[in-house]
């Protein structure tokens, strides 16, 4: 297990997040047993069905370049760190993030989600303080949230 993410991380290209993206999808798939033990399950079935070309990548203020150069002097922790990593990776790249401020703790861009295995409403969700609205609204989600969609996201984006 170690030896396969430290060879994606190795592989890290800005300029290729599909590839990267698809290489990270595809090592969930192969320790899923691994993944199930410290990842919610609806998040994991989620992930596990990802395509790159189904979310527009990278669109946040994550530094991944540092996140991965971080992440890899932490590989030899545990296969726990390692899935929480892969995990959150998944979510950086992919979880689409808006220029509109927290309206609770402003410490962060909002990111437009969905419920997993659902495709409405969009919900605005900060990664800082777990706040989730809905039309500018707070609502309280007890559900899985997962990143919108390329589609979702372009459709919300028109919308404004």
């Amino acid at each position: 297990m170690n030896t396969d993410i430290i060879k994606i991380y190795d592989d890290f290209d800005k300029n290729k997040l599909n590839n990267f993206f698809d290489n990270l999808i595809q090592f969930v798939n192969k320790y899923e047993s691994e993944f199930q033990k410290y990842t919610s399950l609806d998040y994991l079935k989620s992930i596990r069905r990802f395509k790159s070309q189904d979310f527009i990548l990278g669109h946040s203020d994550d530094n991944l370049e540092a996140g991965i150069f971080f992440y890899k002097t932490k590989v030899e922790e545990n296969r726990e760190d390692i899935c929480n990593q892969v995990a959150a990776l998944i979510w950086a790249l992919s979880a689409y993030m808006i220029d509109e401020v927290c309206p609770v703790c402003s410490e962060s861009n909002m990111r437009l989600t969905v419920i997993a295995g659902e495709s409405d409403p969009i919900i605005k969700f900060c990664d800082e303080c777990l706040y989730t609205g809905v039309d500018g609204k707070y609502v309280e989600i007890k559900e899985e949230l997962i990143p919108a969609s390329k589609n979702l996201v372009k459709s919300y984006l028109n919308m404004k």
